[in-house]
């Protein structure tokens, strides 16, 4: 993995390798949900000693005294679904990362759920079931538990192990012989105990302590971790792995802890090897991502959830975040990684804390604004957001330009802290499964780093939807994520056709599919034109997203426009914008009132300097980051007196009509200004 050196901050990126956490960003799957695996589980040891106590003092009532036997034996059932937790952990190594940790406890806890079968074949059986989740009843072999009429189901939930009997016999001679000769010597000894029972004149003790406790037991595991999560559910594992395991929320204080969090059973089809005790946590930390996948849900009663439902029943019932503040602050985020991608840039990555993780959700082509303070004066700046929203990671990217980037590119280390606001900006777009639309991504440089996070979600998230990327830059070695673009192009091949515009020197170009291409020169409007005519016809698009510099957004808004394509189609945003004298005619110097986070400011305005100019000359902490017209943070809509806005690149007619302006580029033209930044 490259690393930034400090005695020499830029090696060369020649060959730049997506970090892990990258690479399993913009992998096609599941979102990680970031929880490491300690080397031995202490919840799964305390639950399985737990158990253990459990049964001795059970056994001990059974044996030792005349207690009934309608109190002993739910005792021992209690046991067989608690030891059941610590063998499912053990058979997907959820135990701990220590393998023998996995092996012991898997067989420790195996005699108290079914002596009479090894844990390997319970686990290869268990496996068979993840592998093939709703299959038919020959390949799934829980699927024995929901096929048939109602009136079977219970007998099917007690019969539960026989099944597994006739699946696994015909495979035993495929097996590993070390398996099979330990299925053998389990079954052996299981025998000879219950014929030693019988000699002995103890059967009914076997039956109280064990045969009848198992049973009910087995019944009620068939019951809470098969049918409850899979019956009815038409999809297969092989076919969408979001919709073949179910959720059941609701009344979670008894719920969770009843059934061991296995009524998040779905966290645990996605991700089998994590502990169960971390399902919630798991669940949290990726919940937008999950639900922009459709999954089922249920509530305790059974009433089934849309993904809107949830979350609007998520806002009434507890206390899970779901939209920042009205206000967002700035927050402390420690750099986990420091990643060159050019010469000139680099992409930084964030640990985001999991109580922070509400706040920091984002929509494809939001930014992040950061702070710093040099001799007492305030920096801020704006940089995208790099990555798929249904990824977990949180990660910009900074070309080397101003002072506030080359601090970001040049001195910042992975262990620093930054100053961070939770993402912001309406540059976004937001997939919807089930889309089949075709998009189109004009970039420039750094253009790229919001467009990347909008085509890496949507062909994630609306499998049959398209996406074309031109791309313009230098040369092959000046393209930012060109690794990861790569990558991409490989993994949604045949979606996603990436068209590099080189106006350097003439490099070899190696293509990471045969969907990238290479056009040498600019990103003219004559090149646009020849496209809108062929592949890129207006009427083959579904909309349209910019991003660049302020001579390539505004010719192509025009070649689009001279084509009939519909404004509302068209997205933009520029990082830079061309600077140049005040082009505001009337201003004058005003009495400024803002109102921010529902408190009221005043500042003296010269006449000289915009609105947000006078409001932080006076200590207001006003809302603001590219101060260039393009980013949006700094709108507020004008509720007394007159103004008038130098630039716009951010708001629409009808917000411009609606009385909003961007503070940055508006400066009053009455002696009262007044604007309300909540508004």
């Amino acid at each position: 993995m490259a690393v930034l050196d400090r005695e020499n901050p830029l090696p060369d990126p020649s060959g730049p390798v997506l970090s892990e956490a990258e690479a399993r960003a913009v992998r096609r799957g599941v979102p990680d949900p970031g929880i490491p695996l300690a080397r031995a589980s202490a919840p799964t040891v305390v639950l399985f000693l737990a158990s253990l106590v459990l049964w001795v003092f059970a056994t001990w009532l059974v044996l030792g005294t005349e207690t009934s036997a309608w109190l002993t034996i739910p005792l021992h059932a209690v046991v067989t679904f608690t030891m059941f937790t610590v063998l499912h952990e053990a058979t997907h190594h959820a135990a701990g990362r220590w393998t023998w940790v996995n092996e012991v406890l898997g067989r420790l806890s195996l005699p108290f759920v079914a002596s009479y079968v090894s844990f390997g074949a319970i686990r290869y059986i268990h496996i068979e079931h993840h592998r093939n989740t709703n299959e038919d009843i020959g390949t799934d072999p829980d699927a024995w538990t929901s096929h048939g009429p109602w009136w079977q189901l219970p007998y099917r939930w007690l019969t539960i192990d026989a099944w597994y009997v006739r699946f696994y016999v015909p495979r035993m001679p495929r097996r590993p012989r070390g398996e099979s000769w330990e299925t053998v010597v389990m079954v052996t000894l299981s025998l000879a105990g219950a014929c030693a029972a019988i000699a002995t004149g103890h059967l009914w003790e076997l039956a109280v302590i064990y045969l009848i406790p198992q049973r009910i037991g087995l019944a009620v595991l068939a019951w809470w971790f098969d049918w409850l999560p899979h019956h009815g559910l038409p999809e297969t594992a092989a076919q969408n792995r979001f919709r073949a395991t179910r959720m059941r929320v609701g009344m979670e204080w008894l719920l969770t802890p009843v059934m061991l969090y296995q009524n998040y059973h779905l966290v645990h089809h996605l991700h089998p090897a994590i502990p169960f005790y971390r399902y919630v946590q798991a669940w949290r930390r990726n919940q937008e991502a999950y639900l922009d996948r459709d999954v089922p849900i249920l509530t305790a009663w059974g009433r089934e959830l849309t993904a809107s439902e949830y979350r609007a029943w998520r806002r009434l019932t507890d206390s899970f975040p779901s939209e920042p503040s009205a206000r967002p602050e700035f927050h402390r985020l420690t750099v986990s990684e420091v990643r060159p991608l050019t010469a000139d840039s680099v992409s930084i990555s964030f640990d985001v804390p999991a109580e922070l993780r509400a706040d920091f959700r984002f929509r494809p082509g939001q930014h992040l604004t950061l702070r710093r303070f040099v001799n007492g004066a305030e920096l801020r700046r704006t940089y995208s957001i790099c990555a798929s929203a249904s990824s977990d990671l949180l990660r910009i990217a900074v070309k080397r330009i101003g002072e506030f980037s080359g601090y970001l590119t040049e001195q910042v280390r992975a262990g620093d802290v930054l100053e961070v606001l939770p993402p912001a900006g309406r540059f976004t777009l937001e997939p919807l499964p089930g889309n089949a639309k075709h998009y189109v991504g004009i970039a420039a440089g750094s253009g790229i780093t919001p467009i990347i996070s909008m085509l890496s979600t949507a062909l994630a998230v609306e499998e049959e939807s398209r996406f074309t990327l031109l791309y313009g830059n230098r040369t092959s070695t000046s393209t930012m994520f060109r690794d990861e673009l790569e990558m991409l192009a490989r993994q949604f091949e045949g979606r996603l056709r990436i068209i590099h515009f080189h106006t350097g020197e003439r490099t070899e170009f190696r293509p990471g599919s045969h969907f990238e291409e290479r056009v040498d020169g600019r990103i003219t409007t004559e090149r646009l034109a020849e496209l809108l005519g062929g592949a890129l016809s207006p009427t083959k698009v579904d909309a349209w997203y910019l991003c660049g510099p302020q001579a390539l957004i505004e010719d192509t808004r025009a070649l689009l426009d001279e084509h009939g394509v519909a404004s509302g189609t068209v997205h933009f945003e520029l990082f830079r914008t061309e600077s140049g004298q005040s082009t505001v005619e009337g201003a004058v110097a005003a009495t400024i009132t803002a109102t921010i986070g529902g408190k009221l400011a005043t500042a003296d305005g010269t006449g000289q300097e915009s609105v947000l100019e006078s409001l932080l000359r006076a200590g207001v902490d006003a809302p603001y980051a590219c101060m260039g017209g393009a980013c949006g943070t700094c709108r507020a809509k004008v509720v007394r007196g007159t103004g008038e806005m130098e630039l716009n690149y951010a708001l629409s007619d009808d917000e411009v009509a609606a009385g909003y302006v961007l503070t940055c580029q508006t400066r009053p033209t009455s002696d009262r200004f007044d604007v309300d930044y909540d508004a």
